[in-house]
């Protein structure tokens, strides 16, 4: 590095810069994470930048995230998901190179004399970089999620989706570097204009959350976990029989509690088709003899391959939905064929409809159900154990009950069973239990759609931030070579 005369000063400065943001995205992307560090994460590198070579910025803020990333997810990916090697230096490398290029665009614009260019443009290129990522992967590591406790920040969602979110969180640390470097007369500009903007920000959430419509409808649920602990492979029909009627036990008790769904989580067993037939036979009964609507999480394995489906049976003794996985976990279910329906069931309280774990991760699938007007989603789902991902990935889909309008009830093995509101607020939840007993949880939970700008326009915020990136990138172009702002902002420390 070019650091001259100052080089030990240097040093020290980078290695406090990469420490201090590693560090506050360490605790606020994590699996047990803090919503209020990711705000402030990026301002030591960013106000280190435009001090530094582009390839230094570059480098800097690339081991800062990748710090970060690494720390947090590399043994959850590694050996919990079990994700091949490839797939986990992707999933960890890519995020924090849209990082460091996000940081080097700053230094260059705030460098060319642009600094409200310079603002804008580090949140766009980090959404513009999670929005394309998401595209393969999915959207569990994206900022917006930091802010699940947030609930004022969370309603953006429902405008925006996570990309708004995103960029509001990452707007405030370039606007305040950016107000740092600026000459004195700019930084009340500067200042007023970061204001106005969170004023308005704010004063969407508070009364979004204050003027939530109460539901004309309602419905109790009961959830009832499955221990990962039991035997979910049966060797035979006789034990498969066996574990289905350990689980139906819990179904009676809660329906004479008022429930009139009974939810399993995800995967209650695998499920042979020589099997099949028998299992859907005694849970019709069940079903009936109870006179509550059961939604089941099996494995259903086929001659032509495995499916992860959620079986609805109705208190008449029908099966009235198969509903099968649509975003399947990479290795785990590397052999089991995704789902390509939705399912809309009408009932007297309005309208319900069924995903999987995984698929929650996925704001287009909650989008299509958003569509038909619905206004409750039940979701078998299995998470890792309430020291791993359950606190995380347990409530990622609470941003999809904002995003899109509706009620979500999520039923988790190793994990929680959660119920929250189309404002991201929840309303029942229990932790499963360590000795691997049965738990059951019943919760009263509102039936109603309310419609969002979000449900119409889908991604129309990450588009918004990938034109500006892409004008952005023209005008550097254009300009001429890069000069100094003003007085001490050298290409060196």
């Amino acid at each position: 590095m070019d650091l001259h005369a100052s080089s030990f000063r240097g040093a020290i400065l980078i290695f406090g810069a990469v420490a201090l943001t590693a560090a506050a995205y360490s605790v606020s992307s994590g699996l047990q994470r803090l919503w209020w560090p990711v705000w402030l994460a990026p301002l030591p590198v960013l106000l280190l930048a435009p001090r530094l070579h582009t390839w230094q910025a570059f480098a800097v803020a690339l081991i800062a995230r990748g710090l970060a990333a690494t720390f947090n997810f590399w043994h959850y990916l590694r050996d919990v998901v079990q994700f091949p090697l490839w797939l986990l230096l992707v999933t960890i490398l890519v995020p924090a190179a849209f990082f460091a290029l996000a940081v080097v665009l700053y230094r260059r614009l705030l460098r060319m004399g642009n600094p409200w260019a310079a603002m804008l443009g580090f949140p766009v290129t980090i959404v513009a970089g999670e929005y394309v990522f998401s595209l393969s992967q999915g959207t569990f590591l994206n900022t917006g999620y930091t802010q699940l406790e947030n609930l004022p920040i969370l309603q953006l969602a429902a405008i925006a989706g996570l990309w708004g979110i995103s960029f509001s969180v990452n707007l405030l640390p370039a606007g305040l570097a950016a107000l740092v470097a600026v000459p004195a007369k700019h930084r009340q500009r500067v200042a007023a204009a970061l204001a106005a903007y969170y004023a308005c920000v704010l004063s969407y959430g508070a009364m979004r959350l204050y003027a939530t419509p109460q539901a004309s409808n309602s419905v109790l649920v009961g959830l009832v976990e499955t221990h990962a602990g039991k035997n979910i492979f049966p060797p035979d029909a006789q034990t498969t029989m066996a574990l289905m009627r350990e689980y139906a036990s819990q179904v009676k008790p809660l329906a004479a509690r008022g429930a009139q769904f009974v939810v399993f989580p995800e995967m209650t067993a695998l499920i042979p088709d020589s099997t099949s037939a028998k299992v859907d036979a005694f849970w019709q009964q069940t079903a009936r003899d109870s006179h509550v609507q059961i939604l089941l999480g099996v494995l259903h394995v086929t001659d032509h391959g495995g499916y992860n489906e959620g079986r609805l049976y109705s208190p008449f003794g029908e099966i009235e939905t198969v509903y099968r996985k649509h975003h399947l976990v990479p290795t785990w279910e590397s052999r089991s064929t995704p789902g390509t329906e939705i399912s809309v069931l009408p009932q007297r309280a309005g309208k319900i409809g069924i995903e999987i774990c995984r698929d929650m991760d996925y704001p287009e699938l909650a989008r299509r159900y958003a569509k038909q007007q619905i206004g409750l989603v039940l979701a078998p789902a299995w998470d890792q154990g309430l020291g791993v991902d359950a606190a995380w990935h347990g409530h990622l889909s609470l941003v999809r009950g904002v995003e899109s309008g509706f009620t979500i009830v999520r039923d988790a093995k190793v994990g929680l069973l959660t119920a929250s509101d189309d404002r991201g607020r929840i309303l029942a939840e229990q932790s499963t239990r360590s000795d691997g007993a049965l738990t059951t949880m019943l919760a009263t939970v509102p039936v109603r759609h309310d419609f969002t700008l979000y449900q119409m326009w889908g991604d129309w915020f990450a588009w918004v931030d990938l034109a500006a990136l892409v004008a952005i990138l023209a005008f550097w172009g254009l300009q001429a070579p890069a000069v100094r702002l003003w007085p001490g902002n050298s290409s060196s420390i």
